[in-house]
C-alpha cells in the first residue's frame, strides 16, 4: 500500500529530545500519536512507509514553513515583515539583527528541526531492525531509510545555516536527560553530507516513483542538496560535480512558462526537484492539525481577503527587477496592489463597467463609491507588493483558512543551473558557468550576457535574486557570499542566531550560548 504525501499520516513518535534538543511541552501535550513502543510498532512495510512519511509531517508545520521565509526572506533587502503593528513590531528586533535568545521565533527553528530529526532517527532504527521479509516491495527497505536520512541531513542544514555549531544528532533520543554538546560547523556539513551520499545512493529518480509517491526525496534531490551544501562549503569541485549530476541526469528541465511553475497546475512538474506536499483536507483544518499551507494565510493581503498581509516584497526588489528589465519574473513574483483589487473586487469592478455602459450618472456614482470603499478593506499594506508566488486567487482559494493546497517550492532546476554556473566560475571555468546562467535568462526571454571576471560573478549572484525572490534563499545567500553587510545594522556577529535560552538553560551550559547574545538583549 502507498502513503502519499498528500496525505497526513499518525505514526509513532517516541521520546522527549534532551539538550533539551526539543522542548517536551511544545509537542508531548498535544494529541497522542499513538501507544506502542519503537520495538514493537515496526511489523509491518505499512508501518514503516507511515514512519517515514511522520518524519516529513514537520515540514508541514505552519511554524516550519514560517521561519523559512521569515529568515530567508523578511530579514534581506528582499522583503518586510509587515502585517500588523503588533505582527510588524514583534518581528522588529530580528529584522534590526538586535533579537533575543527568548523570542519565540528562534526557538521555533529550534525545536521544529530537531523535532524532525528525532523521527527521522526512529525511523532509520526502526526500519533498519526490521525483517527483510517484511517487506514486500524490492527495494522498499533501502529506499525509505535513504528517505529518512534525507530528512535528516535537510533538517541538519536548517540547523546550522541559522545557528553554527548545533548539536548532531544522529539516533534516536528516547529520555529528556541525554545532553548532546555542539559540533562544529565543518562536522555538522560533513554529518550532512555524509548522510547525503548515503541517501543519494538508495532513492530513485523522481520518473522511477509511482504517482502516488511524487513529492517523495529521490535521487535528484539528494544530488541538489548535496551541491547547495558544498557551495555553502565553498567546496567548487563538489558543488559542480553534483549539480552536474542533476543536469546530466535527463530528469529535468526548465519549464518554458515561469509563471506556471508556481500554479496548482505546475506543481511536481518538469522543472521541480523537491516541494513541500499540500493539499485541502475538509476535516483537518485547526492550526497544528492540517495539510494545508498555512503560509498562504499569512501572506494574503490582509482584510480585503482572509490573510495576515505578511511578508511583503521590497521596492528594492521591484527595483532589481526593473534595472534588468526582466519583467516576465517580476510579474511572477510581484503582486502589487493594482492586481490584489481586481482579483479581490472583480464584482465590484463589473458593477462599475455595467454602470458606465447604463450612462446613468447615479447608478455610476453609487458604483464608484462602493469600489472605493472595498478598496479600504486592504489594510496595513506597507509596500505595495505581495508575494505572488504563494498567492491563491479567490476562484482557488481553501474556504477553510489554513488549508490552501498549494506546494512550497524547495529546489528547483533553475536554482541547479546556477548552483553549476557558480561553482565553474569559482573553478576558473568561466565559458561554462556563463552558459548555464544564459540559459536561465534565456528561459525569461532576457538578452545572453558577455561578462567576465567578477561581473560575472556578480551576475550570477544577480540571477540567483531575480529566480528565487521570495523563495526563501535571499539572507542565506547575502550571509555566505559576503555581502549581508548591504542589510541595516548587520554585522558579522550576527552571522548567526541566538541559540534558544531555554536549550542553553536546561543543558547547564552544555549547549553554549552564540557569541554577542543574552536572554533579553545583546
Amino acid at each position: 500500500m502507498k502513503i502519499s504525501l498528500k496525505t497526513y499520516t499518525k505514526a509513532l513518535v517516541i521520546g522527549c529530545l534532551g539538550l533539551s534538543v526539543v522542548s517536551c511541552s511544545d509537542f508531548l501535550d498535544k494529541q497522542k500519536l499513538g501507544q506502542e513502543t519503537s520495538a514493537v510498532y515496526f511489523n509491518s512495510q505499512d508501518k514503516a512507509i507511515h514512519s517515514v512519511t511522520a518524519a516529513y509531517s514537520d515540514l508541514k508545520d505552519y511554524r516550519f514553513g514560517w521561519f523559512q521565509w521569515a529568515f530567508g526572506e523578511t530579514l534581506s533587502d528582499n522583503a518586510i515583515y509587515s502585517g500588523s503593528d503588533g505582527d510588524s513590531g514583534g518581528f522588529q528586533p530580528l529584522k534590526d539583527f538586535n533579537g533575543t535568545a527568548d523570542m519565540s521565533q528562534v526557538r521555533y527553528k529550534w525545536e521544529l528541526c530537531y523535532r524532525g530529526i528525532n523521527k527521522s532517527n526512529q525511523a532509520i532504527e526502526g526500519i533498519e531492525a526490521m525483517n527483510d521479509d517484511l517487506f514486500t516491495t524490492p527495494g522498499l527497505k533501502k529506499r525509505l531509510i535513504a528517505e529518512a536520512r534525507f530528512l535528516r541531513a535537510y533538517y541538519h542544514w536548517n540547523l546550522v545555516i541559522t545557528f553554527g555549531k548545533v548539536p548532531i544528532v544522529d539516533h534516536l533520543i528516547k529520555t529528556a536527560d541525554e545532553k548532546i554538546a555542539p559540533s562544529s560547523i565543518s562536522d555538522v556539513y560533513d554529518f550532512i553530507a555524509s548522510d547525503l551520499e548515503a541517501a543519494e545512493a538508495d532513492l530513485p529518480l523522481k520518473s522511477e516513483y509511482a504517482a502516488s509517491d511524487i513529492g517523495r526525496a529521490t535521487k535528484g534531490a539528494a544530488d541538489a542538496f548535496l551541491a547547495k551544501v558544498n557551495l555553502y562549503r565553498k567546496n567548487w569541485t563538489d558543488a559542480a560535480k553534483w549539480s552536474k549530476k542533476v543536469i546530466d541526469s535527463g530528469e529535468y528541465q526548465l519549464d518554458p512558462n515561469y509563471a506556471h511553475q508556481f500554479s496548482f497546475d505546475g506543481e511536481n512538474g518538469m522543472e521541480s526537484i523537491f516541494e513541500i506536499q499540500f493539499y485541502d483536507s475538509p476535516t483537518e483544518t485547526s492550526a497544528y492539525r492540517n495539510n494545508g499551507n498555512f503560509q498562504t494565510l499569512f501572506q494574503l493581503p490582509r482584510n480585503i481577503t482572509y490573510g495576515y498581509g505578511i511578508n511583503q516584497p521590497t521596492k528594492n526588489l521591484y527595483n532589481a527587477f526593473m534595472a534588468e528589465n526582466d519583467t516576465v519574473r517580476m510579474q511572477a513574483t510581484l503582486l502589487d496592489t493594482t492586481e490584489v483589487f481586481h482579483n479581490e473586487l472583480a464584482d465590484l469592478y463589473t458593477a462599475l463597467d455595467q454602470a458606465e455602459q447604463s450612462g446613468d450618472q447615479a447608478t455610476i456614482d453609487k458604483a464608484k463609491a462602493n469600489l472605493a470603499a472595498g478598496k479600504t478593506r486592504l489594510t496595513f499594506d506597507r509596500t505595495g507588493f505581495y508575494n505572488q508566488k504563494i498567492y491563491v486567487d479567490p476562484a482557488h482559494r481553501a474556504t477553510h483558512i489554513r488549508n490552501n493546497g498549494n506546494n512550497t517550492r524547495v529546489m528547483r532546476y533553475a536554482e541547479v543551473l546556477l548552483m553549476y554556473a557558480e561553482a565553474e566560475y569559482h573553478l576558473g571555468n568561466e565559458t561554462e558557468a556563463l552558459a548555464k546562467m544564459n540559459m536561465v535568462r534565456e528561459r525569461v526571454n532576457l538578452p545572453d550576457k558577455s561578462v567576465s571576471g567578477d561581473a560575472l560573478l556578480q551576475a550570477i549572484y544577480t540571477e540567483r535574486r531575480l529566480e528565487l525572490a521570495m523563495e526563501n534563499d535571499r539572507y542565506p545567500d547575502l550571509v555566505r557570499t559576503g555581502r549581508a553587510n548591504i542589510l541595516p545594522n548587520w554585522t558579522e556577529a550576527h552571522e548567526y542566531w541566538p541559540v534558544p535560552q531555554a536549550e542553553v538553560d536546561i543543558t547547564s551550559g552544555d549547549v553554549p550560548q552564540n557569541p554577542g547574545y543574552t536572554a533579553t538583549g545583546n
